[in-house]
């Protein structure tokens, strides 16, 4: 068996062991449950009996978008409008069995009107003139004038006892909202929609997730997902004819009667871990957010610490590093240039977790009135897929397209609207074709802060000849230039640039006239997930200018766009995409192939990823030839300076390390899990990581050189340079240089390296590289499972120093050909 064969048997072997001893030792991650979570199936009764409606996820719950699918119905009629035969769905509080139709939050869309439907369905009113339902108990009142509404009863507060007199609410309107008035069902008697889930924290006037103890345990508020299905038949009984409206509200008694209801189980909102818990600061970028707060009451539980983490741009991260400030880890994805590295405070990468940037979106077929039949099949459905190119992208980002500036601008009269009518798009996405009627999408919802996703979407841009051409100036085969204020940008860069701020008079009443620039209309929003939750309600986050009286315009902010009319794109992580329910486009990659971000696609990217010029850190390969390789692939690094930290902050964020590359990377949707959309590690990258946190361990308040920093572990047992500070890195250290993974003789394991630009030379850290304080730190694992993670370490140095081609494979070159299983040739 050749010397390659013989590591890569003894590592699985003791890396599988080292992780079954990390999971037994930590809190289970509920691994027995399917990982998609609750999917619920209930009937409807009744007219409804044929009725079938399901919805994805009923449980572990959190601010989220979830797949209400059904089949089994009416067709909606008529095709492109909603008269009659659709579903009506809401959101819910109350105790079992289920909720009174006062708790649900419902007639915050009543000032929708397209598409068109009946005069009452999308409001709580439950008076109707000449239409009387025999059921309904609320009576409007004596005076005649004002009209019997529904009251909405929020979560807290005394039962109401009168009828309301309006559809309003002090908990919610139409920029709160999650109902859905107008649910189509098509053609074959199936229907989907996508409904956001809300938590206290977006709906108050609900209270879903907030904390109750109950007998000592801890859990979130339950609420409740109502489904009130409509038919031909309005509430005295009359059936109503295929080219005329049902009119009434889904809160009439009639229609009420009808409801299906599923139970929703929450996560508890803001109390993740004991009151009291000791607390671990770290700053991050918004690509590990996700996982962070879903691994955080796992960790902390028993005890464990309280890893409070602030999300930042990857620029002010590695500037917090740099400096000092940073508390004792930080997540990010490019590396601090080894030129730029304290030269007196080595850093160790570990890393954590692998995703990619999304160009996420929801963009419904828009059949236009008097469509042909077979488009009228396809409205308000939302497509599944898109292809993008890089050129493509190039438009969407430049403020190109003519809706992108307000005003639209002579300068961009020749181009398209917006992306779903561009030529160009539609030779690659041909179904779009024929239904872009309402909403055409200009430019997609991008965040204000710096990110090194944004840097790499940049540089991928930048390496394809066509989109290079086009922002230089030159027109697509359509004849479609760039914008001229967003001309020879210079890229890669880690921000949108927003260089044309064009205004537009507008008039807004009687002699009254207001300002609307290009920032009103086509705002920045403030992070990922405020652009993938503002996608999945079909909102642009765009502001306009009304008359609000007495001689002066106000500013309001534009409705959301209507279910079934929705166009809307956003530049997310794809953990984000996924929470939100919102599908991601296919890039074209380097091998001219279209590829969305898989789980497939993502291990791709990461297997062909380079070593960055930094030890034990990676970085993305827009040029590879691989056809299945996802083009914006990246991986959340976390970095400290061990030295900076002291023993206790050392354990902490070891057992931080262990636990994410150990039981977080289990995909699943309770706590403690990884979040859909980010990737599981690869068995190499999880070694990397156990590896480092066995250096941040040991090295914790040492002085990089010193006899301390040198003594044998308590845990590994041996002598020598420990983990991380390895004989390459003390090379390093002494000619000036960068440990890197070139396959010199001495190289540390990888990912267990430690940053060491410049001579050590035993200096004490100053003020501000002092250990940070000292809290209560949590539980570390046994020292059986740190000595077997560090055994591998131990095995892989003692056969380094026999055997160069098993050097050679565990240095970075040597390491991507092993895990792509091509063997370097024999030595």
């Amino acid at each position: 068996m050749s010397a390659r064969r013989v590591v890569a048997a003894l590592l699985a072997m003791m890396l599988g062991a080292a992780v079954l001893t990390v999971l037994s030792s930590a809190p289970p991650a509920s691994a027995d449950k399917a990982p998609p979570g609750s999917a619920k199936t209930l009937s409807g009764t009744g007219d409804f009996m044929n009725l079938k409606v399901t919805v994805s996820q009923t449980n572990n719950l959190i601010n989220q978008t979830v797949a209400v699918t059904w089949k089994g119905g009416v067709p909606t009629v008529p095709g492109t409008e909603f008269g009659l035969d659709y579903l009506q769905i809401m959101q819910c509080w109350g105790d079992d069995p289920g909720p009174d139709r006062t708790q649900c939050q419902y007639g915050g869309s009543v000032t929708q009107t397209a598409p068109s439907a009946g005069s009452w369905v999308r409001s709580r009113q439950v008076s109707y003139g000449q239409l009387v339902d025999p059921k309904e108990t609320l009576k409007k009142q004596a005076n005649g004038f004002d009209q019997a509404y529904v009251p909405f009863w929020p979560v807290g507060k005394p039962q109401p006892t009168d009828v309301a007199t309006s559809d309003h609410s002090d908990f919610y309107d139409a920029q709160v909202t999650n109902e859905n008035p107008t649910a189509r069902t098509h053609g074959d008697g199936t229907g989907v929609e996508f409904f956001e889930i809300q938590t206290v924290t977006q709906a108050a006037g609900l209270g879903c997730g907030e904390p109750v103890n109950t007998g000592g345990t801890v859990n979130g508020r339950k609420c409740w997902l109502v489904v009130v299905p409509r038919g031909n038949k309005e509430v005295d009984g009359s059936t109503v004819a295929d080219n005329r409206l049902l009119n009434s509200s889904p809160l009439s008694e009639t229609n009420w009667e009808n409801r299906i209801v599923f139970p929703l189980e929450f996560l508890p909102v803001g109390l993740n871990c004991p009151i009291g818990a000791a607390e671990r600061r770290m700053i991050g970028h918004e690509l590990a957010a996700e996982a962070v707060s879903r691994w955080q009451p796992v960790l902390c539980a028993g005890g464990g610490a309280l890893y409070n983490y602030t999300q930042l741009g990857d620029e002010v991260i590695r500037s917090q590093v740099l400096d000092g400030s940073s508390p004792g880890l930080a997540l990010m994805t490019n590396p601090i240039p080894p030129d730029q590295a304290p030269p007196d405070r080595p850093l160790v990468y570990a890393p954590v977790g692998l995703s990619g940037l999304a160009i996420a979106f929801n963009v419904e077929h828009q059949a236009a009135p008097g469509a042909a039949p077979e488009q009228v099949q396809l409205d308000g459905q939302r497509f599944p897929s898109m292809k993008l190119t890089p050129q493509l992208v190039a438009k969407l980002l430049t403020q190109s397209y003519q809706g992108a500036v307000a005003g639209q601008p002579d300068y961009l009269k020749t181009n398209p609207t917006g992306l779903t009518v561009d030529p160009e798009f539609l030779k690659i996405n041909p179904d779009y074709t024929a239904f872009a009627n309402f909403n055409i999408p200009p430019d997609a919802l991008v965040q204000l802060t710096n990110s090194d996703l944004t840097s790499l979407l940049w540089s991928w841009v930048k390496a394809d000849p066509d989109a290079r051409d086009f922002l230089a100036g030159k027109p697509d085969p359509s004849g479609m230039v760039v914008n001229p204020n967003n001309k020879d940008l210079a890229l890669p860069t880690s921000t949108f640039p927003r260089n044309d701020q064009g205004c537009l008079e507008v008039v807004v009443g009687t002699g009254l006239t207001g300002k609307i620039c290009t920032l009103d209309s086509h705002p920045f929003t403030n992070d990922m997930h405020d652009s993938g939750l503002s996608a999945s309600r079909g909102d642009t986050q765009a502001r306009t200018v009304v008359d609000g009286g007495g001689g002066t315009a106000v500013v309001k902010k534009v409705d959301r766009q209507p279910p079934g009319r929705r166009a809307v794109l956003a530049l997310v992580d794809a953990a984000t995409a996924s929470r939100y329910g919102l599908p991601t486009a296919q890039l074209q990659n380097a091998a001219k192939a279209f590829v969305a971000p898989t789980t497939e696609s993502l291990r791709a990217g990461e297997a062909a990823m380079k070593p960055s010029g930094v030890g034990g850190v990676l970085a993305p390969d827009l040029a590879t030839t691989d056809p299945a390789a996802y083009p914006l692939t990246a991986l959340s690094y976390a970095v400290t300076a061990p030295a900076a930290l002291d023993a206790a902050a050392g354990k902490d964020y070891a057992a931080f390390l262990r636990y994410a590359a150990g039981p977080g990377q289990l995909p699943g949707v309770e706590p403690g899990q990884l979040p859909f959309g980010m990737t599981p590690l690869p068995d190499v990258l999880k070694a990397q990581a156990i590896a480092a946190a066995a250096t941040i361990e040991t090295q914790a308040g040492k002085v990089p050189g010193s006899p301390a920093a040198l003594q044998p572990t308590s845990a590994g047992g041996a002598a020598g340079p420990p983990a991380g500070l390895a004989s390459g890195a003390n090379e390093a250290a002494s000619t000036g240089g960068t440990a890197t993974s070139s396959g010199s003789s001495g190289t540390p394991p990888p990912g267990a390296v430690a940053q060491v630009p410049g001579g050590l030379g035993g200096k004490a850290p100053s003020v501000a590289e002092q250990p940070v304080a000292g809290v209560r730190r949590t539980p570390s694992l046994p020292v059986p499972a740190v000595g077997a993670l560090l055994l591998v370490i131990l095995i892989s140095g003692g056969l380094a120093v026999t055997s160069s081609p098993v050097l050679h494979l565990l240095s970075g070159g040597g390491l991507r050909r092993w895990r792509k299983e091509v063997v370097p040739p024999e030595q």
